[in-house]
């Protein structure tokens, strides 16, 4: 009879370094975070899409729900989002102006291009 080396298992640490190799590596990968915002009270979750400019609604109250997308047709890209908790307006500041929505249904509430064509039109200074 021959006797068989006893089975190695699994060390703990090894187990703790390739998740976290693997962890690593998918956050290279994941970009710059993405706009959100969140609604305690109301339990909603309002995210956007940086590269469509598409803001979705989800409620996380009981699960996962999404009930609805804002799109804006100029609208190509989302940099920041907002939200006054008081007055339920939500603010998106897309790649063409400035949306307030009301964050309760989700009804366009005004358009302002005017901040981003100055931001746009101001002069830049050079540096020496």
């Amino acid at each position: 009879m021959t006797q068989r080396p006893p089975l190695q298992r699994p060390r703990p640490l090894g187990r703790l370094v390739a998740a976290a190799l693997a962890l690593v590596a998918t956050a290279s990968d994941a970009g710059p975070p993405r706009p959100e915002v969140v609604w305690a009270d109301r339990q909603i979750v309002f995210w956007a899409e940086a590269d469509t400019g598409a803001v979705h609604a989800v409620g996380i109250r009981q699960g996962v729900s999404e009930f609805g997308v804002l799109r804006a047709p100029q609208r190509r890209g989302v940099s920041q989002l907002a939200l006054d908790s008081k007055s339920a307006v939500l603010t998106v500041w897309g790649d063409d102006a400035i949306y307030r929505y009301d964050a309760r249904s989700l009804r366009l509430l005004s358009r302002d291009e005017t901040r981003i064509a100055r931001a746009a039109t101001q002069p830049r200074r050079w540096i020496e």
